[in-house]
């Protein structure tokens, strides 16, 4: 199993180095406390490639403190591999002379050197469990352990510093102290009893992000106060089906509402003996008219409890909600808002939109980009999942693409034609400050009106086919950094109808 494990992180660590990091700040401090000579060299020959890896990041430091030092020892990415294992073997062997109470003091200090720094903040705590003798000895004995240990966890919880415990003695080893695995889970950490698992537990807590393509999920940014979730919102209009009697059939406008949030800013709480992790999100939905007056609402608990090996894919994808609603004509505010249960954060975010009756003859829905949907990775709840051809579609609700490579361009919407009139024309326009840099024209391939089942036309019992989806799909699509605009335009007849899309092409980090 760790030996799976390991191939596993290694795989995934060469995979996102390949790609393009972020340019975030990471800082990675490591402390060494009591451990015996064999456990201490396991953990450092393992902190030492975690650390190898880390330092390849755009923005990422390193630093080794030890116990009884006031100052940390910087490591660099200049370092070879057996530089880097030997600092922290020198730095398991400082941690084999001291004591709890020193390693406490220590593990103040090197959390409070991380407070100080920017971006992503992570402290590996390398220790075995301490046996009760050590703890008896000191001054005020557990209590007084416990009592430090809550200090810590509340100082890293209000500072963003996450800790991960790890333990070399092994799985075989008696059960963890119970503050030590307080003070990995209380700080959005890991307990890892395997330093072969240090890896795999080290992407799931800090997982390196990477520019988004077409193919993969969207990171909205966020939309509330900095320490809050990152939410997306937004009202899809589509039109019901009716009638489509022009002297009767009007009514109220219809709608999908979309709240997303990316899965790796929810916690992953790990059960390490249980080999799960659980993730465990409340998703709401509000609608206010004009007055400030709410006219519908809705709200949804998401539970994901699986085994640890699906954390990797899981960290990858989206959370999305869809909810189909009514409204009458007027103006609107939406507000989605995402509550992460385990952590004890949210995020919100809110849009004014505007609601108009629909009514028969042309008319198309919103028209909003897409990927295909990954079960893997993915959570969508919903009334009706999107589709195209049998195959489900994720919604891309803030677009962003890499500049300068080629990525797959998939804009979704719905027409809905007037059954008596011509075939639609679809045209494809793509826009960066209002000026045109492409153009395309989209074959309609489907019938209107047919009375025969060919081409999916007709429904299973011959009624007649009043909606259509289509799916643009641009491939190799290339553009330089920059704001753009995706302007579909249908015509049918002497009826035009145009739906626009916003997207962003930015560009990737230089890699060193």
């Amino acid at each position: 199993m760790a030996y799976r494990l390991a191939l596993a992180a290694a795989v995934l660590w060469s995979v996102l180095l390949a790609g393009q990091a972020r340019a975030d700040d990471r800082s990675l401090v490591v402390l060494f406390g009591p451990t015996s000579e064999e456990a201490g060299q396991a953990a450092a020959h393992s902190v030492a490639e975690t650390a190898h890896d880390w330092l390849k990041i755009d923005g990422a430091g390193v630093e080794l403190r030890r116990a009884g030092l006031s100052e940390g020892q910087e490591l660099t990415r200049y370092m070879q591999a057996k530089d880097l294992e030997q600092a922290f073997l020198d730095g398991a062997r400082s941690g084999r002379q001291t004591d709890v109470l020193g390693f406490l003091n220590a593990l103040d200090k090197a959390g409070y050197a991380l407070a100080r720094r920017h971006g992503k903040r992570l402290l590996i705590a390398i220790l075995e469990n301490p046996p009760l003798a050590a703890i008896a000895a000191m001054k005020g004995g557990a209590a007084e352990v416990e009592n430090r240990i809550d200090q810590t966890v509340d100082f890293c919880r209000s500072n963003a510093v996450n800790v991960i415990v790890l333990d070399p003695s092994g799985a075989a080893s008696k059960e963890p102290l119970a503050a030590l695995k307080t003070l990995a889970s209380a700080t959005g950490g890991a307990l890892v009893r395997d330093p072969k698992a240090l890896d795999s537990s080290v992407l799931v807590v800090a997982p390196v992000e990477t520019a988004v393509s077409a193919n993969a999920p969207s990171s909205p940014p966020a939309a509330s106060a900095p320490a809050g979730l990152p939410v997306s919102v937004r009202l899809i209009r589509i039109q019901p089906k009716r009638a489509h009697d022009a002297n009767t059939d009007l009514g109220p406008m219809d709608g999908f509402l979309l709240v997303e949030c990316p899965l790796n800013a929810l916690e992953f709480q790990v059960d390490d003996h249980g080999g799960k992790f659980l993730v465990h999100a409340r998703i709401s939905q509000t609608v206010q008219n004009a007055e400030g007056k709410t006219v519908w609402q809705s709200k949804k608990e998401i539970t994901l409890k699986e085994p640890i090996k699906k954390m990797p894919s899981r960290r990858a994808g989206n959370l999305y909600y869809m909810r189909q609603l009514q409204l009458p004509a007027g103006q609107y505010t939406v507000e989605g808002a995402v509550e992460d249960l385990v952590a004890g954060k949210s995020g919100t975010v809110s849009q004014p939109v505007r609601a108009t009756d629909s009514g028969p003859g042309l008319d198309v829905s919103d028209a909003m980009f897409v990927r295909p949907l990954n079960e893997a990775a993915d959570r969508f709840e919903a009334d009706q999942v999107l589709s195209y051809d049998g195959k489900a579609l994720a919604p891309m609700l803030d677009p962003v693409f890499t500049a300068n490579q080629p990525f797959e361009l998939r804009l979704y919407f719905i027409i809905y034609p007037d059954i008596r009139g011509a075939k639609p024309e679809i045209s494809l326009e793509i826009l960066r400050n209002g000026q045109a840099v492409g153009r395309s024209q989209m074959a309609f391939n489907d019938e209107i009106r047919n009375t025969t089942t060919e081409n999916g036309t007709m429904g299973s019992k011959g009624e007649q086919k009043h909606e259509f989806p289509y799916l643009t799909d641009m491939r190799d699509a290339s553009f330089d950094a920059g704001p753009y605009e995706a302007r579909v335009t249908i015509r049918q007849g002497r009826n035009t109808v145009t739906r626009v899309a916003a997207f962003r092409v930015v560009r990737a980090p230089a890699r060193q």
